[in-house]
């Protein structure tokens, strides 16, 4: 008889992905209302896909992280 051992449980609130593709990005950027000047300026400055991690920076710097918009959009972390 073999013994498995399961996965140690994972935190559910810990985000899996670090990249997303501009399009999608940009598509969450309109919904929460960025203007269009922010998210021309955004493309030209980050590479596709937009790493969280690498450009996390960034993203706190203008406004574009992940509390930010969620704020924006009338969320809450």
């Amino acid at each position: 008889m073999r013994d498995y051992a399961w996965p140690a449980p994972r935190p559910l609130h810990k985000c899996e992905t670090r990249a997303v593709a501009k399009k999608d990005f940009f598509r969450i950027l309109r919904t929460a209302g960025v203007p269009e000047e922010t998210i021309k300026a955004t493309d030209e400055q980050l590479q596709d896909p937009i790493d969280l991690k690498r450009d996390g920076a960034f993203l706190v710097r203008h406004g574009l992280d992940r509390d930010q918009l969620m704020s924006r959009m009338g969320g809450s972390p």
